[in-house]
């Protein structure tokens, strides 16, 4: 049976925006895997312990964390990223469908201002070291 003549709501009512739903699983994608990859950079970080003499690792007065404490939030924030990306993506499609889609600056904004806290932990982390 050709394409044109099924009429089946459920199947063929996004042809038109087939480029926008397969968009939207791509991005879904990328957030899981930035998730995945936080989580992996966690526990690398946490690792990291080991690597140096216990007495550098005492968290100073000035208050910079420790590898462990440091590794734990990456993990959260990636698997909160993957949490994240899943309802994102459930929520981009449904407005795709209702053909209401409106992109939010606000996200991208929030997440990258996680990174930047996240990036100047490794920062104060690594000078840490360095002394």
């Amino acid at each position: 049976m050709p394409l044109e003549s099924q009429t089946n709501d459920h199947t063929f009512a996004d042809d038109t925006r087939v480029g926008d739903h397969l968009a939207n699983e791509r991005t879904y994608l990328a957030w899981t895997r930035t998730g995945i990859s936080a989580m992996g950079f966690g526990i690398v970080i946490a690792r990291l312990r080991y690597i140096f003499p216990p007495n550098s690792l005492q968290p100073p007065s000035s208050g910079i964390v420790h590898a462990a404490n440091l590794g734990l939030l990456f993990t959260v924030i990636g698997l909160l990223t993957v949490v994240f990306a899943a309802w994102r993506f459930r929520e981009v499609r449904s407005a795709l469908r209702k053909r209401n889609y409106v992109s939010s600056l606000s996200v991208v904004m929030g997440f990258s201002a996680v990174i930047v806290v996240l990036g100047i932990l490794i920062i104060g982390y690594l000078v840490r070291l360095s002394v």
